[in-house]
């Protein structure tokens, strides 16, 4: 557990020295610090993450390179498992794998923040708070997909969809999931504005299709599910995980604070990457409360739209001209951060406490 609040005291103050000009280099090493904190949490970690066991268990029983065979490629994405079998095959252990994992999402992410963020210092910080220890402790294939995702959606719209969808194919080699952004990526860069009810008409219905699933549940038996003949992964996806109930952290702080974050940006932002950044709050929201019955499909959709948060949290404080008060926002978002990695910190599903190192 202290690892972990060292953890965040670390990122905090990195943060916090980030806002003043007179310690700001102060703060940059101490930021260089915390990410090298990270990549030894990821890297060196024994039986930490629920899917830990599993993940060590698929990497062993892998086959090198020399070997690969058609059964190695049922359970996981090909991308996963050629760079399993490459490491197999020279070896390595499985510490080499999350490394090589962590530095993918690092290079993606490298582009994307600066792209995105107007405070790259609070971007980084809520990041970690809100998703390192899902996306690099359980759902690391995840993990990875988001990065490529978020990079092609800085390509895209930079015009540059050749190299969007190059890398969408990319996440879609560590999880198929990264392929449904094909469609989200062009629908959220559209230039064309609607007016504020249709949001609010969409979120309602969003919300009533949470509460009584029982028509998308219908539409998937019927429709979606023989499509997916015996595919494992999509199948998973599409059998859903709560089997018609309601997901027990629909209504949680979490979506209301999304929710809040979604339209304020809405109504504060007109240049193309904040409406962007808002739209894909929203289709997060939208997918989340729509797909809540299939609980893996929309909080896996959900989870990398929501990205958009830490981008949008700084924007939002940058036009806060008195600067008490733009303070006073930082120390919000701050508070919401560490709340939000203290709720994922403690689930008992977790399995985060207590930390072990392999040595």
């Amino acid at each position: 557990m202290y690892i972990y609040i060292y953890l965040l005291i670390e990122g905090v103050l990195a943060s916090l020295l980030c806002q003043d000009g007179k310690f700001r280099k102060l703060g940059e090493y101490l930021l260089f610090c915390f990410l090298l904190f990270l990549t030894i949490l990821v890297v060196f970690r024994d039986g930490i993450g629920a899917d830990y066991f599993t993940y060590v268990m698929h990497f062993q029983n892998t086959s090198d390179i020399t070997e690969l065979t058609t059964s190695d490629f049922l359970l996981l994405e090909p991308g996963y498992v050629i760079l399993s079998a490459i490491l197999r095959y020279l070896h390595a252990p499985f510490e080499i794998l999350s490394f090589l994992l962590l530095i993918i999402i690092i290079l993606n992410f490298k582009k994307v923040f600066p792209y995105f963020s107007s405070n790259l210092s609070l971007s980084f910080f809520l990041y970690v708070a809100l998703f390192f220890l899902s996306f690099n402790f359980n759902v690391i294939r995840h993990g990875v997909m988001a990065a490529f995702v978020w990079n092609a959606c800085h390509y895209w719209l930079e015009s540059k969809k050749v190299s969007a969808i190059f890398l969408l194919v990319l996440g879609a080699l560590f999880h198929v999931l990264s392929l449904t952004f094909l469609l989200i990526i062009p629908i959220c860069c559209s230039s064309k504005r609607y007016p504020i009810y249709i949001y609010i008409l969409v979120l309602i219905f969003s919300f009533f299709i949470a509460k009584y699933p029982d028509v998308i549940l219908q539409i998937f038996d019927r429709l979606l599910v023989p499509l997916v003949g015996t595919d494992n992964r999509l199948a998973f996806y599409l059998s859903g995980g709560h089997e018609g109930e309601l997901n027990e952290v629909t209504f949680s702080i979490g979506l209301f604070f999304n929710i809040f974050i979604c339209f304020i940006s809405l109504f504060s932002f007109t240049d193309r990457k904040r409406f962007f950044l808002s739209n894909m709050l929203f289709v997060g929201i939208v997918s989340f409360l729509v797909f809540n019955s299939f609980g893996a499909l929309s909080q896996r959709l959900a989870s990398v739209c929501y990205i958009a948060n830490i981008f949008l949290v700084p924007a939002l404080m940058s036009k806060v001209r008195i600067s008490k008060w733009r303070f006073c926002f930082f120390l919000f978002a701050v508070l919401y951060g560490i709340l939000m990695f203290w709720r994922e910190l403690t689930k008992e599903t977790g399995y985060y406490i207590p930390y072990q190192f392999i040595f």
